[in-house]
């Protein structure tokens, strides 16, 4: 099953178990203009809750992710106003929270431009995949901003506390082999086939229970907190996942040496 559904600056595209989600403007690198986020949203949180869905895919239209901000839209106004800055942040951290906390796994696959809050989108992925044009850059401070979109949280899990803090105070760019050995990059691949590779990576999420990626990803967003912290919170979800289908399919499976067949229940 294959079917695109084109909403203005994003496109929504079903292959099988899995929804592509495109950020789509690729003759201005694909910024995160307000057009762009009040689509991004739905298209994320249709995903999310589609029980037929097993994996979201978030990449970027032309041979770019994202070039980040919408500079044009940052302040339209000629005056500081700080009510319109807040109201929209309002979608992108709706968008970071369902990348980071919902219940699929979300894989990011990132050709050229990844700036801005698209690093922020990157960061909080479970999987990132880039090809060899990639880039990547948190130039907030570089326009008198603070990073945003969660990444203050999520980049040090990636790379660590001093060096987030050196990407973000310097705000300078970084090529493909150093984002890969920083744990940026979960993956390098050739270029034209990030999003390809993508898609082979879904595979091995089948054989994982639905509802046990859910629970771990709300346990990962969590954060790092004390033992008896996740002690508790493993008290609270073992026990619900102990009387799910899927569990039973899972025991099942195991005793008669075949292939598992999740539902997600």
């Amino acid at each position: 099953m294959s079917e695109d559904i084109p909403t203005g600056h994003i496109i929504s595209e079903r292959r099988n178990d899995v929804c592509i989600i495109t950020l789509n403007d690729p003759e201005r690198l694909n910024p995160l203009s307000d057009e762009m986020r009040g689509a991004l949203v739905p298209a994320l949180e249709a995903a999310m809750w589609d029980n037929s869905v097993r994996v979201v895919v978030l990449t970027g239209a032309g041979g770019n992710f994202t070039a980040g901000a919408d500079i044009r839209q940052l302040s339209v106004s000629g005056h500081p106003d700080p009510l319109r800055s807040r109201r929209r942040l309002v979608p992108l951290h709706r968008a970071v929270e369902l990348i980071a906390a919902g219940p699929k796994p979300v894989i990011t696959a990132v050709e050229g431009a990844c700036f801005g809050a698209g690093l922020s989108f990157a960061a909080a992925s479970d999987f990132v995949i880039a090809d060899e044009t990639a880039r990547f850059g948190a130039a907030f401070g570089k326009i008198g901003l603070t990073a945003d979109c969660g990444l203050i949280w999520s980049l040090p899990q990636r790379v660590g506390r001093t060096l987030a803090r050196d990407l973000m105070f310097t705000g300078r760019p970084v090529k493909i082999e150093e984002a890969e050995r920083i744990g940026l990059v979960d993956r390098q691949v050739p270029a034209g086939i990030a999003l390809a590779s993508a898609l082979e990576k879904v595979a091995e999420y089948r054989s994982i229970a639905p509802l046990s990626i859910a629970a771990m990803k709300s346990a990962f967003a969590q954060g790092p907190g004390s033992l008896a912290e996740a002690l508790a919170l493993e008290q609270q979800q073992q026990p619900m996942l102990s009387m799910t289908s899927d569990h039973a399919e899972g025991i099942n499976a195991f005793r008669e040496k075949r292939s598992t067949s999740f539902t997600g229940n």
